[in-house]
C-alpha cells in the first residue's frame, strides 16, 4: 500500500472499518476496538513515509439493511418509513440511545487523532432500502412532529405534506424542520465528541444529491459549523458516475450533483469530491475516465480528491490495474491548475438561481412520496454547460445588471417585489416550468404572458420547431428542430403553449404539427432582455433539446446581452464546458471536453480583451504560452482539445 501511495503520488490514506460486504450492522465498543487496534499498528508506518492518515468508519445511520440487523443488546429505535415499514439495522437518528452510542464510538475515533474523520454518505435520511424512499417516520419521529404542530399528527398528514397540490400544507414545514434539526442536531453531537478528544482532527461530510437533501430539510450551514470544531470541516460532492457511464451523460449530472453541492456548501467546507469505483476494478472504472473525472473536480474549486479505487474485502491494492500510472500523470497538472487559487467568487458567467429551500415553498407533482417535493432548479446549469457556456449557481436574487437564467419552480420563493426587481434590473432566460409559475402566480405580465398550457410531448398536437426569423442557423435556411423524444418517460420535455400579450417580440421559431400546421410559439426574444425556450418537466434526460442550431440560437442571443453581463462561450464544441475565474489581472478559463470527439483550433466568444496567453502543463504543471489569433467570431486557440480531457488557460488582461 504504502509502495502504491508513492508511485500514485497519494498525499492521505483513509482507511475503513466495518465496510461493504465485511459490515456487520453497527458494531459494539469491543469490535471497534478491536478495528482500532488494527489500525494503530499500521498508522505510525504511514506517517513515518510522510502521509496523513485518516478514517472513514463507513457506518452512522448504516446504508441500508443487506440482510444485517441490531444485535440483540442494541435498543435502538429503528429508521420507519412514511408506509409504517421498518428497516432490521439502519437506526433513527433522533434515538437518544443511539445517539450515545454513537458517541461515544466517535469518541474511540478521535482518541486515534485520525487527520480526517469523515461521516459517510449514509448520514441522510432518504435512500435506506429496504425503506420506499427513506424515513424517518418512526414513533420518536411522530412524536415530534405532533409536538411541533400542537397537536396529534397522523402518517396520512404527514403523507398529504408531499402529496397535496398547491400551496404547500402546514404538515410539510414540520417535516422539514424536524428533518433538518434531526441531522444538524447528530452532526453537532458528533462534532463535539470528536473535538473535545482531539482538537485537530479535520471532519468530513460525505454528501448525496443536493435535491434530495432539500427534501430533507438539510441545513447545510448548521450541519458544517456543528462538524467544524477550531478546523475547517470538508465536504465530499458525490460525482455521479460509480462505474464509465456515458461522459457525456456525465457532463450533464456533474452539472446537477457536484456544482450545486458545491454551490450550498457556500465556501463553509474545503471541497474533496470522491473518485468512485463498483465493483474495483478497470471493468468498472478505466484510466481514461477515472482522470477525467478529477480533471472535472478543479471547476468545484476543489483542494483535494478521494480515491475510491480498491475493493474493502481485504485483497488490499491488486497492482495489476495500473492506477498508480495514470494517478501519477495526472497529478502535475491537477496540482498545476489547484495552485491558480480558484475560487467560486471569482467565477463568471450566467447566473443560474436555485434555493436549498425549495422543498418548503415547492408546487407537488401528486405522488405519495417525499420525492413529489424535491425541486429541480438544474436545468439551464445543465444545458448551458453542455452547449458551451459559462455559467455560475447563485442563491441571491438580489442581482442587478446580470444575465440570470431561470428553470423549474424558483419563483416561488420569491416575493413579487423581488421578481418584479429581478425582471427590471437583469437579463432573464426562462425555461417552460419557470414561465408557467410566472404565470400561475399572476405575475405573468412580467414575461408578457397572457396565457398558458401544457402540450405532453409526443401526443401528435406538436413534433418539431421550424425558424421563422429568417436568419440560417448552421448555414440551414428555415432550419427545423425536433420537438419530440424517444421515450417519453425517460425524457418529460412538454411543451408550454404560450400566447404574449404585445406583438413587440422577436419570434425565433414557431411550433408545428406534424403536417406542417402552426401550432403556436416556439424561442422568444423580448428586446434582447427576456429569452424565453418553451419547454418544461425535463428530468434526468433532455437529449432532443440538444441541438446544433438550438446552439447557435441560444448563444447568438446571449452575445446581445449588455457587454459586463455576457458569459465566455466556446463555438461549435459539443460537450466542452466552460468555467471562467476572473482574477487580478489575469482572466483564467476551463475547457473540459466530456465528447468522445476532439476539436482543434477551438474559438471562443470572451467578453474581456485578451493580452498574452498561456496553459497549465498537462505533463509537468507549470505555465506555457498559447498562440492565438483573432477572428471574426471570436478568439481562435492554436491547441486541440482531446476527447475525455481538459486544458485550463490563462489570459494576461490587455491594460
Amino acid at each position: 500500500l504504502l509502495d502504491f501511495c508513492a508511485r500514485a503520488k497519494i498525499d492521505d490514506i483513509q482507511f475503513f472499518i466495518n465496510m461493504e460486504e465485511l459490515n456487520q450492522g453497527h458494531l459494539t465498543v469491543e469490535d471497534t476496538k478491536q478495528w482500532l487496534a488494527m489500525l494503530a499498528r499500521f498508522k505510525p508506518q504511514a506517517e513515518q513515509r510522510g502521509y496523513t492518515v485518516s478514517l472513514n468508519p463507513w457506518t452512522t445511520l448504516l446504508h441500508e439493511d443487506r440482510g444485517r440487523t441490531l444485535l440483540p443488546e442494541q435498543h435502538f429505535t429503528a429508521m420507519a418509513d412514511l408506509n409504517g415499514k421498518r428497516a432490521q439495522a439502519v437506526a433513527c437518528p433522533l434515538d437518544e440511545t443511539f445517539r450515545k452510542y454513537l458517541s461515544e464510538i466517535f469518541r474511540l475515533y478521535a482518541e486515534m487523532n485520525f487527520h480526517v474523520i469523515w461521516l459517510e454518505d449514509d448520514f441522510r435520511l432518504h435512500n435506506h432500502p429496504p425503506l420506499e424512499w427513506g424515513g424517518c417516520f418512526c414513533e420518536l419521529h411522530r412524536r415530534e412532529f405532533s409536538k411541533r404542530a400542537g397537536r396529534e399528527l397522523s402518517l396520512s398528514e404527514l403523507a398529504e405534506g408531499f402529496s397535496k397540490q398547491g400551496n404547500p400544507p402546514p404538515a410539510r414545514k414540520i417535516w422539514l424542520d424536524t428533518a433538518g434539526d434531526t441531522m444538524s442536531g447528530l452532526a453537532e453531537l458528533l462534532g463535539d465528541a470528536v473535538h473535545r478528544v482531539s482538537p485537530q482532527t479535520r471532519m468530513g461530510l460525505m454528501s448525496s444529491g443536493p435535491e434530495s437533501h432539500c427534501v430533507e430539510g438539510r441545513d447545510w450551514e448548521r450541519i458544517l459549523k456543528g462538524i467544524a470544531g477550531p478546523n475547517k470541516p470538508l465536504n465530499r460532492p458525490h460525482l455521479p458516475a460509480y462505474n464509465d457511464v456515458s461522459s457525456i451523460r456525465y457532463a450533464a449530472h456533474f452539472q446537477r450533483f457536484p456544482r450545486l453541492t458545491a454551490a450550498m456548501t457556500k465556501g463553509l467546507a474545503e471541497l474533496w469530491p470522491e473518485v468512485e469505483n463498483f465493483p474495483h476494478s478497470r471493468f468498472s472504472k478505466s484510466h481514461r475516465f477515472m482522470t477525467l473525472q478529477l480533471e472535472s473536480t478543479l471547476s468545484l474549486c476543489a483542494g483535494g480528491s478521494t480515491l475510491n479505487i480498491f475493493d474493502m474485502i481485504g485483497n488490499g491494492v491488486n497492482p495489476t490495474q495500473g492506477y498508480d500510472k495514470a494517478l501519477s500523470r495526472i497529478k502535475p497538472y491537477l496540482n498545476g491548475v489547484t495552485g491558480l487559487s480558484f475560487s467560486p467568487d471569482q467565477e463568471q458567467g450566467v447566473y443560474v438561481l436555485y434555493s436549498s429551500r425549495s422543498s418548503y415553498t415547492i408546487h407537488s407533482t401528486g405522488e405519495k412520496t417525499p420525492d413529489a417535493i424535491r425541486p429541480r432548479e438544474t436545468f439551464w446549469a445543465e444545458f448551458l454547460a453542455v452547449l458551451g457556456v459559462a455559467y455560475r449557481y447563485c442563491d441571491d436574487p438580489s442581482l442587478s445588471g446580470k444575465l440570470v437564467a431561470v428553470s423549474g419552480q424558483y419563483f416561488r420563493n420569491l416575493t413579487p417585489e423581488q421578481m418584479e426587481r429581478l425582471f427590471a434590473e437583469n437579463t432573464l432566460l426562462l425555461d417552460g416550468e419557470a414561465a408557467f409559475v410566472l404565470y400561475d402566480m399572476g405575475l405573468g405580465h412580467l414575461a408578457h404572458i397572457a396565457s398558458a398550457e401544457w402540450y405532453p410531448v409526443n401526443t401528435g398536437k406538436h413534433s418539431y420547431e421550424q425558424v421563422t426569423d429568417g436568419r440560417l442557423y448552421q448555414d440551414l435556411p428555415e432550419a427545423r428542430l425536433s420537438a419530440q423524444t424517444c421515450n417519453s418517460r425517460v425524457e418529460p420535455t412538454d411543451y408550454l403553449r404560450i400566447h404574449y400579450d404585445t406583438d413587440d417580440r422577436e419570434t425565433i421559431t414557431r411550433m408545428k404539427a406534424p403536417d406542417g400546421g402552426d401550432v403556436g410559439n416556439g424561442m422568444v426574444c423580448f428586446e434582447n432582455k427576456l429569452f424565453l425556450l418553451p419547454y418544461g418537466h425535463m428530468a434526468f434526460q433532455y437529449d432532443g433539446l440538444l441541438n446544433p442550431i438550438r446552439q447557435e440560437i441560444l448563444q447568438s442571443r446571449i452575445a446581445l446581452a449588455p457587454e459586463d453581463a455576457r458569459p465566455v462561450m466556446i463555438r461549435d464544441c459539443p460537450y466542452v464546458t466552460v468555467n471562467h475565474f476572473s482574477q487580478k489581472e489575469r482572466e483564467a478559463l476551463l475547457l473540459t471536453n466530456y465528447s468522445n470527439d476532439g476539436y482543434s483550433a477551438p474559438v471562443l466568444s470572451l467578453p474581456f480583451s485578451a493580452g498574452a496567453a498561456f496553459e497549465v502543463s498537462r505533463t509537468d504543471g507549470r505555465l506555457i504560452p498559447v498562440a492565438i489569433q483573432q477572428k471574426e467570431n471570436g478568439v481562435e486557440l492554436s491547441l486541440h482539445l482531446q476527447p475525455l480531457e481538459s486544458r485550463c488557460l490563462i489570459f494576461k488582461q490587455q491594460p
